[in-house]
C-alpha cells in the first residue's frame, strides 16, 4: 500500500524529486488512515465491542484500503489547484473535494451499521468495529491531513524538492518550467536549457481556441492519463460503444440473476477455524463420515406445571422422535431416555419395594404411623419409598396412606399431588441417573437426605424454569438437509407452545444454522435500508435526487451482480457472505458518486460533460480501487479459510464489478439520462465567460512595454494568443546583462492597454 501511494505520487526532475511530487504527502496521508484505524480499535475496545477471528484478521485492512481512497482523492485534485489558484488553495482543495469525501464516506459508514441488523453477534462486532474505524478516517481525512498538505504548500512555494525539503532548486529552473497562466493556459513546446539559446516560443493559443489539443500535449505519454486521453473518452463517446457497454452490462446483469437463483446457503464449521489445525480436521472428518449432531428440546418455565402436562410432556418427545432426523431405538422410540421416564421408572420400582416391605409385615399398613421394629432392618430404598408415601406438598402425614398411595397409577401417571416431592427425592437419591438424563433442572430441587431422621419431610421442589430433553440427529450432511430439519423441529416446537407447553430446541445444528431461517428477510431488509440511507444521504448534500436515483440504480445493479457472482462461482451465502453484499452498497459510492458529482459541475452536451467527468475522476477512482485492492490482499494469507472466501474473493469481485459499473456503465448513463448540469452560461455556450479585467496600471511596466511595441512591432516571433479579447498583455522577454549579453530566464511584462491578449519573444 504504502509503496504503491509513493509510486503514484513521485515525480522526478532529472535524477531529484520535482516540487510538485507529492511522495511526502502520500507517505503521510498513509499514515494518517493507519494511525486513525489504530485510535479506532482503541475505542472499539474502551466501548466493550469483541474481538474475533473476522474483527481481526479484517478490520485493519479493509478500513485501511478504502480510507487511502480519500487521500488519493485530495492529492489529485491538489495538483490541479496547484496549477490554477494562487491564494487559499487548501480551501479550495477542501471545498473542491471535501463533498466527494464526506459522501463516499458517510455511505461506507453507513452501510456497516446496516449489516449490524443480522442477528450474529460475530459479525455485528465486526461491522460496529469498521464502522467507527471508517468514522475515525474520516475525521482524520478532514482535519489532520489537510493541515499535512498546508505543510506541504509552505514548501511548494519555496521550490523546494519534495522529501529533500533541503534541496532548493534554482531560479533558472524555476522560470524554465514556468506555465503561464492568466484565464488561459498558453502551451510553450520548447524550455530553455542550461547554456542554449533563447528557443521560439510558437503555438501559443487560447483555451478557448483548442483546449482540448493543448492539454493533450500536456500529458505524459504511456501514463493511465494519456489512456484516458486519447483511447479510452474518445471510444466511449461513440453511439456503437454505448450500445455495446449497455448490452455487456445487461448480460452481466442476466448472470447475475441466474447466479442469484442457483445461490446457495451453507458455511461450513470448519472454516470458520485456522487451516490446518487438529479442531479444524475433526471437523472436517466429521463433516465428511459421521452426520451427527445432539440437540435438547427444552421446557421453558415457570409457567408449566409439570404435574398436569406429564402426558403433553410425553406426546411431545415422541412426535419430535418421529422426525426422521432423530436417532431412534429398536422400539421406534427415540435413543436418549429422558428425565420424566426415568423418575416413572425409578417410582415404579420404589412402589414394588415398598409392597413388598408391607407383604413381608415390615411395615403396619393398617396404622401406617410407624415402622413395624428397628428401621435398620428396612433398606435405604423401602425408607426413601416410606418418606415419599407420606409427603405431599409441605405436608408430612401417614395416616391413610401407607399401601393406598401409588406412585404411578395403571395409566403411567405420576402421583400429581406429591410429584414435586418425587423429583426431589430422585434428584437427591439417584444423582447419577439424573446426570445421564441430562436433564439440567433450574433451579436445582433443594438438597435432602435420607440419612436425616429428625427431617422426614421430603420438600417439594419448586417451578422449574428450564429442564432439557436430549436427542441424537443424524442425516445432516448438507446446509439445506439441515434446514429442512430446522424447520421441522421448530414447527413442531411452535405447535406445542400454542398448545400450552411452551419450549423451543437447542444445541450445534440449532445455533450455527438456524440463522439460514431468516437470513433472506434480514439481508433484505438491510439492503433496504442502506440503499434508502444512500438516496437521501446523496439526495440531502448534492441537492439532486435525480443523480442520486442513477447512483441508487448502479448500487443495486452491483449489487444483484455480486449476489450472483457468489452463486456462479459456487460461494454460499451465508451471514459473512451477506454482510460483504451489505457493505458494497455503500463502498460501491466510491465508484459513482465522485462521477456523478463531476458530470453535475460540468458544461457542455450530455456528451461532453460524460468526457469531462471521466477525465477528472477516472485516475483517481482507479487508484482508489487498486488501493482498496492493495488493503484486502493481506486477507488471501490469513489462516483462516473463510476470510479468504468470503472476504478477500468476494471484495475482490466487488472491485472489479465497481469499475465496470462506475467507469463504463455510469458514464454511458448519464451522457444518455444524466441530469442537467447546474449552471448555465447566460450567452449559452459551453464555457464560462472570462472574469471581468482587473484596472491596475503599473506606469512603469505599461511605457516598458509600449517602448517594447514600437521597437518590436515587426518581430517575425512574435505569436498570437487568440483572437478573444484580454485585458492584458503578456511579453515575454529575456532579461539582459550588463554588456548586452542573455541571461536568465524570459520575464514576463503586462500590457494594460492591450485589446487582444499577445505574447512576443524578443
Amino acid at each position: 500500500m504504502l509503496i504503491y501511494a509513493l509510486q503514484a505520487q513521485m515525480k522526478c526532475h532529472g535524477c531529484m524529486l520535482a516540487v510538485d511530487s507529492c511522495m511526502g504527502l502520500a507517505f503521510a496521508g498513509v499514515l494518517t488512515v493507519t494511525f486513525a484505524s489504530i485510535a479506532g480499535l482503541g475505542l472499539s475496545t474502551w466501548l466493550g465491542i469483541e474481538f474475533n477471528a473476522a474483527t481481526t484478521q479484517i478490520v485493519p485492512f479493509l478500513t485501511l484500503g478504502i480510507g487511502v481512497d480519500n487521500i488519493f482523492l485530495l492529492l489529485h485534485n491538489y495538483h490541479s489547484v496547484m496549477d490554477n489558484v494562487k491564494k487559499d488553495e487548501v480551501g479550495i482543495l477542501m471545498k473542491e473535494t471535501g463533498m466527494s469525501v464526506m459522501m463516499t464516506s458517510i455511505n461506507n459508514i453507513l452501510s456497516f451499521l446496516a449489516g449490524t441488523l443480522l442477528p450474529i453477534p460475530a459479525l455485528r462486532a465486526f461491522c460496529a468495529q469498521s464502522s467507527i474505524l471508517l468514522t475515525f478516517n474520516l475525521i482524520a481525512v478532514l482535519t489532520i491531513f489537510p493541515a499535512i498538505i498546508s505543510i506541504d504548500l509552505c514548501r511548494r512555494k519555496s521550490f523546494r524538492r519534495d522529501i529533500c525539503c533541503c534541496s532548493v532548486i534554482s531560479s533558472f529552473a524555476r522560470e524554465s518550467s514556468y506555465m503561464i497562466d492568466v484565464g488561459v493556459k498558453p502551451h510553450i513546446q520548447e524550455k530553455l536549457t542550461v547554456g542554449g539559446t533563447v528557443p521560439s516560443y510558437h503555438n501559443l493559443y487560447s483555451s478557448n481556441d483548442r483546449s482540448d489539443d493543448m492539454e493533450d500535449d500536456l500529458v505524459k505519454p504511456w501514463t493511465l492519463h494519456a489512456f484516458l486521453r486519447h483511447y479510452y473518452i474518445p471510444f466511449l463517446k461513440k453511439r456503437i460503444v454505448k450500445i455495446f457497454v449497455i448490452l455487456t452490462c445487461l448480460c452481466l446483469l442476466f448472470a447475475g440473476l441466474i447466479g442469484l437463483r442457483n445461490t446457495t446457503f451453507g458455511l461450513e464449521m470448519s472454516d470458520v477455524l485456522p487451516d490446518q489445525t487438529a479442531p479444524a480436521a475433526f471437523l472436517k472428518a466429521r463433516d465428511r463420515y459421521f452426520s451427527f449432531y445432539p440437540m435438547f428440546a427444552v421446557l421453558r418455565g415457570p409457567d408449566i406445571d409439570y404435574a398436569k402436562n406429564q402426558h403433553k410432556i410425553d406426546d411431545y418427545r415422541l412426535t419430535i422422535g418421529n422426525s426422521p432426523f432423530v436417532v431412534k431405538n429398536s422400539e421406534k422410540e427415540p435413543s436418549e431416555r429422558y428425565w420424566l421416564s426415568m423418575l416413572r421408572i425409578w417410582l415404579q420400582n420404589l412402589q414394588q419395594k415398598l409392597d413388598q416391605a408391607i407383604a413381608d409385615g415390615l411395615i403396619d399398613a393398617s396404622t401406617g404411623s410407624d415402622f413395624v421394629g428397628e428401621t435398620e432392618k428396612l433398606s435405604t430404598d423401602v425408607n426413601i419409598a416410606y418418606r415419599l408415601a407420606c409427603s405431599y406438598g409441605y405436608t408430612y402425614n401417614c395416616t391413610g396412606r401407607i399401601g393406598r398411595v401409588r406412585f404411578v397409577d395403571e395409566s403411567g401417571t405420576i402421583n400429581m399431588e406429591s410429584f414435586y416431592n418425587y423429583l426431589t427425592a430422585w434428584y437427591n437419591s439417584d444423582k447419577m441417573m439424573y446426570h445421564v438424563s441430562l436433564a439440567s433442572f433450574i433451579p436445582s430441587p433443594p438438597e435432602w437426605k435420607i440419612e436425616d431422621k429428625t427431617a422426614r419431610l421430603v420438600p417439594p421442589a419448586g417451578p422449574f424454569e428450564y429442564s432439557q430433553i436430549p436427542f441424537y440427529l443424524t442425516n445432516l450432511s448438507s446446509t439445506p438437509v439441515i434446514i429442512e430439519m430446522v424447520k421441522e423441529i421448530r414447527a413442531i416446537c411452535d405447535e406445542f407452545t400454542a398448545n400450552g407447553l411452551p419450549n423451543f430446541p437447542t444445541g450445534v445444528a440449532f445455533t450455527f444454522w438456524e440463522q439460514y431461517l431468516h437470513l433472506s428477510g434480514n439481508l433484505f431488509q438491510a439492503i433496504c435500508v442502506i440503499a434508502f440511507a444512500v438516496f437521501c444521504v446523496i439526495s440531502i448534500i448534492i441537492c439532486n435526487p435525480w443523480a442520486a436515483g442513477i447512483i441508487l440504480i448502479i448500487l443495486l445493479l452491483m449489487t444483484v451482480e455480486l449476489t450472483g457472482f457468489l452463486g456462479l462461482v459456487g460461494i454460499k451465502l451465508n451471514p459473512i457472505s451477506a454482510v460483504t453484499v451489505i457493505t458494497a452498497v455503500g463502498i460501491g459510492v466510491e465508484f459513482t458518486a465522485h462521477v456523478v458529482l463531476a458530470f453535475l459541475t460540468s458544461l457542455g452536451t450530455r456528451n461532453d460533460r460524460m468526457a469531462s467527468c471521466i477525465d477528472r475522476v477516472f485516475v483517481p477512482v482507479i487508484h482508489g480501487a487498486f488501493s482498496t485492492l492493495l488493503g484486502i490482499i493481506m486477507l488471501a494469507f490469513s489462516e483462516f479459510e473463510f476470510v479468504v472466501k468470503y472476504f478477500f474473493i468476494v471484495m475482490t469481485a466487488l472491485i472489479f464489478i465497481g469499475v465496470i459499473n462506475g467507469l463504463a456503465l455510469l458514464p454511458v448513463l448519464l451522457s444518455l439520462i444524466g441530469p442537467p448540469c447546474e449552471i448555465e452560461p447566460l450567452d449559452g455556450s459551453h464555457r464560462l465567460s472570462p472574469p471581468p479585467p482587473l484596472h491596475r496600471r503599473i506606469r512603469r511596466t505599461v511605457q516598458e512595454s509600449q517602448a517594447h511595441r514600437r521597437n518590436c512591432s515587426d518581430d517575425s516571433n512574435t505569436a498570437t494568443l487568440g483572437s478573444e479579447n484580454c485585458s492584458t498583455m503578456l511579453l515575454i522577454s529575456p532579461p539582459r546583462s550588463g554588456n548586452g549579453g542573455l541571461s536568465g530566464a524570459p520575464r514576463l511584462v503586462p500590457n494594460s492597454h492591450a485589446r487582444s491578449a499577445s505574447a512576443h519573444i524578443v
